[in-house]
């Protein structure tokens, strides 16, 4: 008699192992499939150095999992499943948008910013990725309401626990903290090598902010002549404008929408224009493309390039504009802290700078890309000296629903984020259109995109994903019929970089310096 309540007391409590491993195994696979889809390097390495990661990966994931399922009470797990089901999205959503995977150097330096895009964030999330988690969510919890009906006993409970925990703790600090620390990881990521738990906390650890500085400097020392011995230099008459513009793909030029170019001003500009495919950097943020325009250099791809501290900006190129006679301004609708502009143009030699407080003063809606342009050229129409713009526009920030009330529209009642994206380059073509009438003639002006939009399907021929336009003119004179490399195929080839880009606007100033010194050795100047 007593041999049966004994059998059936073995036979539960193996039903409660079983189910356990069960939801630890269900778990474990699904934090191992969002790290491999968020933080694979490439397509290149060997299926053993695959193997070897994943399974390296695969051994914390279960150890970790194990730990919480038995430490954790069914509130608290439920807790647990679902903030680990929204890091999935972001880190997912994160990794599909920059093509890297999300660091605790990025979250660290850049959260305020990533709050403040959290409404295009939302648009940017793969909707059949977010079903999948809500799937495998749904899955964990029927495991684990079935867990409570069969729980495991609290003696193998706590030994289970503890056995998983040392096991995590001595995995992970011989992995990261001896075998391979994250100083050490030369493929992939820190994230790919140990997962994102093991490898934020490292890096949270062994934050350097020199060795950061120390490796921006370095990475900005390299320059790039690719354009620069292939074209000839720019020459420069009167104002230059440089402006930015928020989410400009190479493909929006020439999109069309109906029988109409969507940017039909652009479209037609480039006919007068040198016109380039240029990659863009996008790595830690929109921020990448201004500071390698104003320096010439390549951004660290660590964390975003103005947060660097110490980082030397004494020659950037508002210096040099300001050497060759020009008052440097710069001019964006945003605030000074975002991404910590404000400081380092201030370091750069800017004579003044327009940001949201400024602006606001004003009477100027710098959100307005239409508000901004008219602002920048009543300044240059009242100057009495040759000044140069830096102007960053807005509008068009994903996930594009900011255009005025009397914008003019395609889509009156759009639908979907093609039609939404495709209202905001109409409105913003048609005012750079307003803008370029308004500048006076001679004046250089060139217009980039900061990086792609991640809108795709909006065109019917061959895509450039990836890809932004860069058009240089100078209003009143055709420079499309100066541009050596349109012929041998480079400027449209998209090879080119925003480095090259960069380099050869800086390249063209120095040379006007220069060409000006020698004019008059006494003035630097132009006049």
């Amino acid at each position: 008699m007593q041999a049966r309540p004994i059998a059936e007391a073995a036979d539960g409590r193996r039903i409660a192992v079983i189910l356990c491993a069960i939801l630890v195994v269900v778990w474990a696979l699904e934090l191992l499939i969002v790290q491999e889809v968020t933080t694979r390097p490439d397509d290149t390495l060997s299926l053993g150095h695959v193997l070897k990661y994943a399974a390296r990966r695969m051994v914390l994931n279960v150890a970790a999992c194990t730990l919480l399922v038995c430490v954790l009470n069914r509130a608290w797990l439920y807790g647990v499943f679902l903030v680990g089901g929204v890091f999935s999205a972001v880190t997912i959503t994160y990794a599909e948008y920059f093509e890297r995977p999300l660091s605790w150097l990025t979250v660290s330096n850049q959260w305020r910013e990533g709050m403040s895009v959290t409404e295009q964030g939302v648009g940017l999330v793969s909707w059949v990725a977010l079903v999948l988690l809500c799937g495998v969510l749904a899955l964990k919890l029927v495991l684990r309401e079935v867990i409570r009906r069969r729980p495991l006993p609290a003696d193998l409970r706590r030994r289970t626990a503890a056995i998983a925990g040392v096991g995590y703790l001595v995995a992970a600090v011989g992995l990261a903290g001896v075998h391979k620390p994250i100083s050490r990881v030369n493929i992939g990521s820190p994230e790919y090598v140990y997962g994102y738990a093991v490898a934020w906390v490292a890096e949270c650890l062994t934050y350097d902010a020199d060795a950061i500085l120390a490796d921006a400097v370095a990475t900005s020392a390299v320059k790039s002549r690719a354009l620069s011995d292939r074209e000839r230099l720019l020459e420069f008459q009167n104002h230059i404008v440089v402006i930015q513009v928020e989410s400009l793909d190479f493909d929006a030029v020439d999109a069309t929408a109906g029988e109409q170019y969507v940017m039909s001003f652009l479209h037609a500009l480039k006919s007068q224009s040198k016109f380039y495919m240029v990659k863009p950097f996008h790595v830690t943020g929109s921020s990448d493309a201004d500071f390698s325009l104003l320096t010439a250099s390549t951004p660290n791809g660590r964390i975003t390039p103005f947060k660097v501290l110490g980082f030397p900006y004494g020659e950037s190129l508002p210096w040099l504009v300001e050497r060759l006679g020009y008052d440097a301004v710069a001019i964006h609708g945003n605030t000074g802290t975002f991404f910590q502009r404000r400081n380092a143009y201030e370091q750069m030699g800017f004579s003044k700078l327009y940001f949201a407080t400024e602006l606001e003063k004003l009477g100027v809606n710098g959100a307005n890309d239409d508000e901004l342009l008219r602002f920048s050229a009543k300044l240059i129409d009242e100057s009495a000296r040759p000044m140069f713009h830096f102007i960053i526009t807005w509008t068009s920030h994903g996930p594009f629903d900011q255009l005025p009330p009397d914008a003019e529209r395609l889509f009156a009642s759009p639908e979907g984020i093609h039609q939404h994206y495709l209202n905001s380059m109409r409105y913003v073509d048609r005012s750079l259109a307003r803008y370029y009438q308004a500048l006076p003639d001679n004046t250089t002006l060139v217009i980039y995109g900061d990086h792609h939009s991640n809108v795709q399907g909006y065109v019917a021929g061959d895509a450039h994903p990836h890809r932004v336009p860069w058009l240089i003119c100078r209003k009143g004179t055709n420079l499309a019929e100066r541009q050596e490399t349109l012929g041998t195929g480079l400027a449209t080839s998209g090879d080119l970089g925003q480095l090259d880009m960069a380099c050869y606007l800086r390249d063209s100033v120095e040379a006007a310096t220069l060409s000006a010194k020698r004019t008059d050795p006494t003035q630097p100047h132009i006049r």
